[in-house]
């Protein structure tokens, strides 16, 4: 196998400008484009043979939250903005509701070895629909000793009575959504929130003993510099939080209007986009954090980076995790569904979705079934865009095929990506570059067939 171990801040800037296109971000394959109306009958079946497998892993659980007091003009999650307690009522007793009804399909015995709450903003929620909403789960479901139990944090709107009910209820991590330090830069993006903010709610969290505590920041946003970002990473050093997030501003204002808004102020050139990255990597890794799949960084005793070194590392729709093999169940509005070989998504409207909450059905729009093919690509995938290392001898073992030969043509279009230093492969193993991790969407598309399908749809982010 030929590899190359090219210093990644000395990537030649003709490979950032040849490899910049547009391609998915592989939370799922396919990518959720790909899902369609599917008979939510056939999904429940898919579900029910879940139930009894022999070392079942246990399941995750994802509640979305999707209401924020405001919306961030770079935001592309699916929000909406309210300030009505009544309004968050009904969709919390709703919630409670679809998990009773998924209760009745997927066994509640089953073991729940994660949870995790993100949105919009969760703890937009009061103390008391915070708390009665985590007694209902707790009284449907059963958590493990030891559960991760994590939850998305806005410090602007965080007390210390909202944090101290999540505590109550067993929560271990918490990410909070910092995006940048920058006054300029969060005035421009339309979020208010400054250092102070972050500093309380941090002190809060450990002097409850809490250890695991994620920041999350995004790059390429206007009126972001290097030493800006700089500015924000020895800031970020400064609170010393166990794990870093630092995504990719994604520009999709086709998919999410309101970010055309950013064209009229400015965004960095693709250029300074992957030094603003690189610089903040560079800083990180300088204060011992480890880098972590695409655009994560965590500290040496953190699971993610222990999962890193022992190649078991996954990701998921909720993000990076080290719950290898877990069947994700997800509730709310627009939330995605991972459970064997089926993709399920809810309805995104609050309308629709609380419509077949209060007929008594899960209130599932569209998805996907995988197939043999799916199911080999998929893993082949994820280990790629995971642990930067696909083991050909194992996926033929587990799959029962010659890997080498079924993948025969993807891996002949590596050709270019390896005489360009980024990856590297023989018959028993592929082997991603120091370089190749700053490309992984782009090595990963190779082996992506439905891309075949939609080369020219705008549907995507720019993988730079």
């Amino acid at each position: 196998m030929t590899t190359s171990s090219q210093d990644p801040r000395r990537i030649d800037p003709r490979l950032r400008e040849k490899y910049d296109v547009r391609g998915p971000r592989y939370t799922s394959y396919p990518s959720a484009n790909h899902f369609q109306e599917l008979d939510s009958e056939r999904v429940f079946a898919r579900w029910r043979d879940r139930n009894n497998l022999a070392g079942d892993s246990g399941l995750s659980l994802y509640l979305h939250i999707p209401f924020c007091r405001k919306r961030c003009l770079f935001c592309g999650c699916h929000t909406f903005v309210t300030s009505r307690p009544e309004k968050i009522d009904d969709y919390t007793r709703r919630l409670t509701q679809e998990m009773r009804l998924a209760a009745g399909i997927v066994d509640p015995s089953r073991n729940v070895r994660q949870v995790a709450m993100g949105g919009g903003t969760p703890n937009a929620l009061s103390q008391g629909q915070l708390d009665g909403l985590l007694d209902n789960l707790r009284s449907i479901w059963t958590i493990a000793p030891g559960a991760e139990l994590s939850v998305e944090i806005n410090p602007r709107t965080a007390t210390p009575g909202k944090l101290d009910v999540l505590l109550h209820h067993g929560f271990n991590r918490f990410s909070l959504g910092i995006q940048d330090f920058t006054p300029a830069v969060l005035e421009a993006v339309g979020r208010d929130q400054g250092l102070m903010e972050v500093d309380g709610v941090v002190s809060h969290l450990r002097s409850e003993g809490v250890k695991s505590i994620n920041f999350d920041l995004i790059y390429g946003l206007p009126g972001q510099s290097l030493d800006s970002c700089l500015t924000t990473a020895e800031k970020v050093i400064s609170l010393a939080p166990s794990r870093i997030a630092l995504y990719s501003y994604a520009h999709v204002p086709w998919m999410h209007a309101h970010q055309k808004a950013l064209e009229r102020i400015g965004l960095p050139e693709p250029e300074l986009k992957a030094s603003l990255f690189l610089s903040m990597m560079d800083r990180f890794m300088a204060a011992g954090y480890l880098p972590i799949g695409m655009d994560h960084f965590a500290l040496p005793d953190d699971p993610l980076a222990k999962a890193l070194s022992q190649r078991t590392l996954r990701r998921n729709f909720m993000g990076y995790t080290a719950g290898r093999g877990l069947d994700l169940l997800a509730f709310g509005a627009s939330a995605i569904s991972s459970i064997g070989t089926a993709y399920s998504q809810n309805e995104k409207g609050l309308a629709d979705y609380a419509s077949g909450i209060d007929a008594g059905k899960l209130p599932i729009a569209r998805g996907f079934f995988l197939d043999r093919d799916d199911e080999i690509r998929r893993e082949l995938i994820l280990e790629l865009f995971c642990n930067f290392h696909a083991d050909l001898d194992s996926l033929s073992s587990l799959f029962e095929i010659r890997a080498a030969d079924y993948l025969a043509q993807d891996l002949e279009r590596l050709a270019e990506l390896s005489a360009d230093g980024l990856v590297g492969w023989d018959e028993h193993s592929i082997e991603v570059t120091e370089s190749g991790r700053f490309f992984i969407r782009n090595i990963c598309m190779n082996f992506d067939r439905y891309l075949e399908h939609d080369p020219g749809k705008r549907v995507y982010s720019r993988t730079i």
